[in-house]
């Protein structure tokens, strides 16, 4: 147990220097600062005495065994610094039903209903995200209270509840400095801390700037993790920065992976949420003058990859079905475009060789085609087709997205627009 305790601490504080370095750090607390209007939940300003007496308590638990990662009066100082920092650094406490909805809307968390995912814990005050699955994560397994290491070591998210932030644990050691004499002390938190929380419950767009540059990670998390793209500035960021626009033939999976993670997220009860934003999106970097064909061709790879019976173990097949359904009444539209002329590469590839047992088709039917315009009427047609490439001789295997777009020509049906 102590090797792991110190095993993780190595490897925070390498972290921590590190991001040292990246990082701007604000002065944003001393030990005799002005007032400020703060809430409940928050504590006065230390004395040198107690402020020596809290760094003691947290160095000693380096060498400490079966000791846990922070002292409950350490994590208090710490939420308590960082919301009146956030005050003095202009953070505006949004209303209890504005954060509620925010949070709703950026990491999927419904305070009114049960939280019943592995990486959600709710505690009187707080709303924890872990980091990672404590499920699957040994630290989580074997050291009492590890969800309260330090934020770079867990990645956890404290939403608190009672004033409206996002706050994160940061050792007292990173963050405190006292003057030459010892007499006094000052607090400085990381940049990450004021801008994330700024950007996010205020919607102050002057912080994506220093964001995307100093904290990439967080931020392309917000889209993958969690599903947020209602931001479309952000949304279009993060997925640009994939190099999705780089087409090529037999993908390999982490690329596939990461592509679905713009287009569906699992919610807590297992429904399937879709991000027709993304969609929007992939059509908007597709037209003609742009980049016609490239993100589209990963989109229809992506097909291919989810029906795949051996990839995407998480899913079942109704949850695939219902993505499926969705991409191929998106894909199909394409068809029917003299700008594109896509011919079979969306519904007539899935019919002839994605889903030969018609077990698709069955979901498909079943849910009423999800009530998807057009799809059912194009699935038709697409059905009464015959095969383009039935006894192809210049193939050495199943016709690929990129074989498609070498014989596009407009295809005029009876449902075309």
């Amino acid at each position: 147990m102590k090797k792991i305790l110190l095993l993780h601490f190595s490897l925070f504080f390498l972290i921590a220097n590190c991001q040292k370095k990246k990082q701007v750090m604000n002065i944003i607390s001393t030990n005799n600062s002005e007032n400020i209007e703060i809430k409940k939940d928050t504590m006065p300003d230390l004395d040198i005495a107690s402020i020596k007496k809290l760094l003691d308590e947290e160095y000693n638990l380096i060498d400490a065994n079966n000791a846990p990662p922070s002292p409950e009066n350490t994590i208090k100082w710490i939420n308590s610094e960082i919301y009146k920092s956030l005050l003095k650094n202009g953070y505006k406490s949004p209303s209890q039903q504005d954060f509620e909805a925010k949070i709703q809307t950026i990491f999927g968390v419904d305070t009114n209903g049960k939280l019943l995912c592995n990486r959600l814990k709710k505690e009187k005050g707080y709303i924890l995200l872990y980091g990672e699955d404590p499920k699957k994560n040994y630290i989580y397994k074997e050291i009492p209270r590890a969800e309260f290491y330090p934020y770079q070591a867990t990645g956890n998210i404290f939403l608190m509840m009672d004033n409206h932030f996002m706050s994160f644990i940061i050792s007292p050691v990173r963050i405190v400095n006292f003057s030459k004499d010892s007499t006094h002390y000052k607090v400085k938190l990381p940049q990450y801390v004021i801008s994330r929380n700024k950007y996010l419950f205020n919607d102050d767009k002057s912080q994506f700037a220093w964001l995307i540059n100093n904290d990439e990670d967080f931020m392309q998390s917000l889209v993958t993790t969690f599903g947020y793209t209602e931001d479309k500035k952000l949304l279009k960021w993060a997925f640009e920065k994939q190099g999705f626009s780089n087409y090529q033939k037999y993908p390999p999976d982490n690329i596939m992976e990461n592509y679905g993670k713009f287009l569906w997220t699992k919610q807590c009860n297992g429904e399937i949420n879709l991000h027709p934003n993304t969609l929007y999106l992939i059509k908007e970097l597709s037209e003609p003058s742009i980049n016609k064909d490239k993100y589209l061709l990963n989109l229809a790879e992506y097909i291919n990859y989810l029906v795949n019976n051996e990839k995407e173990t998480e899913l079942n097949l109704q949850q695939k079905a219902k993505i499926a359904a969705y991409l191929l009444a998106f894909g199909e539209q394409y068809k029917y475009n003299k700008e594109y002329g896509y011919n079979q590469m969306f519904l007539g590839k899935f019919i002839f060789y994605q889903d030969p047992d018609k077990k698709y088709k069955k979901e498909f039917e079943k849910n009423n085609y999800y009530n998807l315009p057009n799809l059912k009427k194009w699935y038709q047609q697409a059905e009464q087709e015959k095969d383009m490439f039935e006894n192809d001789q210049t193939l050495a295997d199943d016709p690929q997205p990129k074989d498609y777009v070498y014989r596009a020509t407009y295809y005029k049906g009876p449902y075309s627009k």
